[in-house]
Parts: C-alpha cells; sequence; structure tokens
C-alpha cells in the first residue's frame, strides 16, 4: 500500500491524515498547527473505523476536505461529455449539517448554473 493522503482545512489551517502500512499493521499520521500525532493499528479495519470517525468528527467542527493523493484515476476521460452536476457524490460533506433556514434556494443566482438547469429539466418532465 502507498502511502495515502488526505487534507482538510478551515479558517487557513490545514491538516492532513497519512495513512502508511508497516511490517507490524498500519500507521495514521495526523499533521497539523500542532504536534504530529501517529496511531498504529494492527489491522485496517479498524484504522478505517478510526479514520471515518475522525473525519465525521472533522466535518462537523467546520473542517473541509480539500484533498486526496496520490490520483487514482489512470487514462483519459472515458466520457464524451461533461456531467451537468460537476461533483454528483460530495461524500465529504455527508457528515455536515446545515443550520435550519440555510437550505441553497433552487433558483439561486449562486447556485451552479448546470445544476439549475437540471432542476428546470427534471420539474418540466413531470
Amino acid at each position: 500500500m502507498d502511502e495515502q493522503i488526505w487534507t482538510f482545512t478551515r479558517n487557513g489551517e490545514s491538516l492532513q491524515i497519512k495513512r502508511s502500512q508497516t511490517d507490524d499493521g498500519f500507521l495514521l499520521g495526523v499533521t497539523g498547527d500542532g504536534p504530529p500525532r501517529t496511531y498504529f493499528f494492527p489491522e485496517l479495519p479498524r484504522l478505517e473505523q478510526f479514520q471515518a470517525d475522525f473525519e465525521k468528527f472533522l466535518l462537523g467542527t467546520g473542517w473541509t476536505f480539500l484533498s486526496f493523493s496520490p490520483e487514482r484515476r489512470m487514462g483519459r476521460e472515458r466520457r464524451h461529455f461533461s456531467r451537468l452536476i460537476s461533483d454528483r457524490r460530495r461524500w465529504w460533506t455527508d457528515g455536515v449539517r446545515r443550520p435550519a433556514g440555510t437550505d441553497v434556494d433552487p433558483d439561486s443566482e449562486t447556485d451552479d448554473p448546470r445544476e439549475r438547469r437540471l432542476r428546470r429539466l427534471r420539474r418540466h418532465r413531470r
């Protein structure tokens, strides 16, 4: 397993979670503005559960997912056209709850124009 790095950001701060394999198990390193920390896990499922809980905590406390490396996609883009909605899965926001009354207005000018177009098409088909 190559080293994998997840980067999060909040208010100009950056935090990296690094996952690597050793002969005895797996290491999860956390580096940011404070002292670096390293956690050892004898089995990958335990590390994955810890990391999932930690990422959920980060998202709940205002951190935003920024990037992952290494890039695992290889080759050229297989699609002949781009998606109408850019980040369709948005898995990094699953743990984030919006305060009441802050939902995006379906016809808002700040919304992605491709998403507005897709919503209009869906409304028209009903």
